[in-house]
C-alpha cells in the first residue's frame, strides 16, 4: 500500500494532481483500521494500478494530442514552403520569359546587322568593280590617242598591257 505522495513520486508528478485524479475516478483508499488511525488515506495495489493506468492514458493522449497538433504545424509549414516555391517558380518563368524575348530581340537586331554589313561590302564591291571598269575603259581611251598622236600603230595586247 502507497500513499498519494509516493504514487505521485512514481509518476513523477505533482502530488495534488494525483489527488484531484483520484477524487475525480472516484477510487477508494484501502479500508484498513491501522493505516486509518493516522490520517494518511493509503491506497492499494488495485488503486495504485488504476491511477498510474489513468496518467498512462492520459500522458498517452496528451502525447497523441501533442502529435496531432505537430502534424497540423508541420503541414502548415509545409503548405506555406511550398506555396514560396511556387510564388518562386512563377517569378523565374516570368524571367525567363523576359529574357528569351531580350534574346529575340537581340538576334533580330544581329541579323539586321549582318545584312546591312552584306549589302555595304557589296557596294563597296560594286564600286571598285565601277572603278576597274572606267579605270580600264580610260586607258583605252588614253592609248589610241597616244599611239595616234606617235604614228606608231600597236596592237589590242600591248595597249591593253602597255608594252
Amino acid at each position: 500500500m502507497k500513499t498519494i505522495r509516493e504514487i505521485a513520486n512514481e509518476l513523477g508528478v505533482d502530488k495534488q494532481k494525483v489527488y484531484r485524479f483520484i477524487k475525480q475516478n472516484h477510487i477508494n483508499e484501502a479500508h484498513h483500521e491501522a493505516l486509518q488511525r493516522s490520517g494518511v488515506k493509503y491506497y492499494d495495489e488495485a488503486a495504485e494500478t488504476l491511477i498510474k493506468q489513468g496518467f498512462l492514458d492520459e500522458t498517452a493522449s496528451s502525447e497523441a494530442h501533442h502529435e496531432a497538433h505537430q502534424n497540423r504545424i508541420n503541414e502548415a509549414v509545409f503548405d506555406a514552403v511550398i506555396e514560396m516555391l511556387q510564388k518562386e517558380l512563377e517569378i523565374k518563368n516570368e524571367q525567363i520569359r523576359e529574357l528569351n524575348e531580350r534574346l529575340s530581340e537581340c538576334s533580330a537586331a544581329l541579323l539586321a546587322a549582318q545584312q546591312t554589313a552584306q549589302a555595304a561590302q557589296a557596294l563597296h564591291a560594286g564600286t571598285i568593280q565601277q572603278q576597274l571598269t572606267e579605270g580600264a575603259a580610260d586607258l583605252e581611251q588614253e592609248q589610241p590617242q597616244a599611239d595616234v598622236a606617235s604614228g606608231e600603230k600597236k596592237g589590242w595586247f600591248i595597249r591593253l598591257f602597255g608594252r
